[in-house]
């Protein structure tokens, strides 16, 4: 056992990834069957969640609100749609700060190191869940140093230790 995961459903998700073409990226990254499965779960719930989606509705009597209504609308499946393309785009963003990014090596390690721990935790939930995982492993990663680096970014230390050096040879 794996973080959670099996040496088969491991193998099984390596088998998965490597018969991904571009046209599945494409249609993930559209994101329409994403948005209409979660439409159809959300309204499922709302309508017919075993409790009433309306205050004052009688068990077995569908009465369809308005935040059901809105749900099943076009804006929330434009909006839906719009989700699986944001996550993947914020974790490239998180990837370019890791090589880019002005954060000493052993910082680096820890969020590459951080990001894969989320997306494997995140792979059972496909694409999608790998892409969230890493974005808030690195999340966490990022938040570990601020708390035991003193609150502070690597370039606020820098900026604090030229100060330092300024006034120790009297020019501020």
């Amino acid at each position: 056992m794996v973080i959670g995961h099996t040496k088969e459903s491991l193998e099984a998700l390596a088998r998965r990834i490597g018969a991904t073409n571009v046209d599945d990226v494409l249609r993930f990254l559209g994101g329409a069957d994403f948005a209409e499965n979660a439409q159809t779960k959300i309204r499922d719930q709302l309508i017919f969640g075993g409790k009433p989606a309306v205050k004052g509705a009688k068990s077995g009597i569908v009465r369809v609100g308005p935040v059901a209504r809105f749900a099943g609308g076009t804006a929330a499946k434009n909006i839906l749609r719009a989700v699986p393309g944001l996550s993947t785009a914020l974790v490239g963003l998180d990837v370019a700060d890791i090589v880019a990014g002005p954060d000493s090596l052993g910082n680096k390690g820890m969020d590459a190191v951080a990001m894969g721990i989320g997306g494997t935790l995140g792979a059972a939930g496909g694409p999608l869940g790998i892409a969230a995982g890493a974005g808030l492993g690195k999340m966490a990663s990022d938040a570990t140093q601020f708390l035991f680096g003193g609150g502070k970014s690597a370039e606020q230390r820098k900026l604090e230790e030229a100060i330092k050096l300024l006034q120790q040879r009297g020019l501020v």
